[in-house]
């Protein structure tokens, strides 16, 4: 069956994270418990060094848990092959390394074998990040914004249900962000599932249905994006004042200074 005709669900019990998957190392999250369907938008907050890579990674079957049990489709993710679970998620890395010349379509092609799909759908995605000028341009050549923006339309055109992420907005300019939101929310409105780790927490809640926050101690808490991304949780998290605030309608988010910032 294909995924796209069976509700995506990914199960997290229990699970645990230590940086570099060693269980000696750092505890980087213990008890992570959610689930991941069919139209939903996740965000993974916290401060640097987290873990929010890690668990990308470990979401995407990529780096092992230290504790705990992920399933895909009530299938143990470990247990699936390398080739079918390509074809639920796709992951999109936060660096890339480019050692020979290549199209910036031919880059993009690649994320998913044979030709389906065609040229024109190919077309139709390298307009919507706003490559298509940029087709037939060698990647090494590229800022670092356009690579990202190949670097996501590889991960859509794998056309996976699930989305995984890591930082997709870091080289984005500001209308570049609000694009690749749109894309994201029409992915997940067509039936996929997106999970993207950010640092912007204002395009975080724009984003998100739902959030996992990592608090840089060992502690996590995931839910709704309203349950989870409170100005008390996200001030603890990230060492600042944080308070939510309106804006034309909106809502937005103020940052403080740090605490030792604001003493001296």
């Amino acid at each position: 069956m294909s995924p796209w005709q069976e509700p995506l669900r990914l199960r997290v019990e229990a699970l645990a994270l230590h940086a570099g998957a060693r269980p000696e190392a750092r505890r980087l999250a213990a008890g992570l418990d959610l689930e991941i369907g069919a139209g939903e938008r996740w965000v993974v907050l916290g401060p640097n060094g987290a873990g929010k890579s890690t668990l990308i990674a470990t979401l995407a079957g990529l780096l092992p848990p230290t504790g705990g049990a992920l399933a895909l489709q009530g299938r143990a993710l470990a247990g699936w092959p390398p080739e079918a679970l390509a074809r639920w998620r796709a992951w999109c890395p936060q660096f890339w390394s480019d050692p020979f010349p290549a199209r910036v379509d031919e880059t993009v092609r690649a994320a998913r074998r044979g030709a389906a799909g065609g040229e024109a759908a190919l077309a139709g995605l390298l307009g919507q990040l706003d490559l298509g000028g940029l087709a037939s341009a060698d990647v090494r050549r590229l800022s670092g914004g356009e690579r990202q923006r190949v670097a996501l339309a590889a991960a859509l055109w794998q056309d996976a249900p699930l989305l995984l992420l890591d930082e997709p907005t870091s080289h984005l300019d500001l209308a570049h962000q609000q694009q690749l939101l749109g894309v994201l929310r029409a992915h997940a409105a067509r039936g996929g599932a997106v999970c993207a780790s950010l640092h912007d927490v204002q395009l975080a809640w724009q984003l998100a249905s739902h959030a996992v926050l990592l608090d840089g101690r060992g502690g996590v808490v995931a839910g709704s994006r309203e349950a989870v991304m409170t100005p008390v949780r996200l001030s603890a998290a990230f060492g600042v004042a944080i308070d939510r605030v309106e804006v034309c309608g909106e809502q937005r988010f103020w940052v403080g200074p740090r605490a030792d910032a604001a003493a001296s």
